[in-house]
């Protein structure tokens, strides 16, 4: 049988070991760590895009919006038409009082005119004698 000949490890082989090891990980560490702050770039970015787009969409939301209150009328003009339909209101009563006095005027003389003109018939029937 062949001895197999095997090598003794030494301290100094085990720390170059570990540094090597140390190393590795260390460069995986820094790799991972690229990435993560790739990634949070990348959200970062994200994010602003979409508080730009939102900022946007409440700016033409509130622009929208405006547009439909310009051309409401606003409290001060409400009670300008208020006040306007009172004195209508107003108006049309003393018309319809006046219009009813005329009324009245016009058949008090209509009777007056109607009583004397009966009163003229009787007298010509009884002058012709007409029954």
């Amino acid at each position: 049988m062949t001895k197999v000949k095997t090598k003794k490890i030494t301290i100094d082989d085990l720390k170059i070991t570990i540094d090597n090891l140390a190393v590795a990980t260390s460069g995986g560490f820094k790799a991972a760590d690229k990435k993560i702050d790739n990634l949070a770039a990348a959200m970062t970015e994200g994010f602003k895009k979409q508080e730009k787009l939102i900022d946007e969409k409440i700016d033409d939301l509130a622009a929208m919006t405006k547009r439909g209150f310009d051309k409401t009328a606003s409290k001060e003009d409400l009670e300008a038409v208020k006040t306007d339909i009172h004195f209508l209101k107003s108006d049309v009563q003393d018309i319809k009082d006046k219009v009813d006095n005329i009324e009245k005027l016009t058949l008090q003389q209509h009777g007056f005119q109607i009583k004397k003109l009966e009163n003229k018939v009787g007298y010509i029937e009884e002058i012709l004698t007409i029954d």
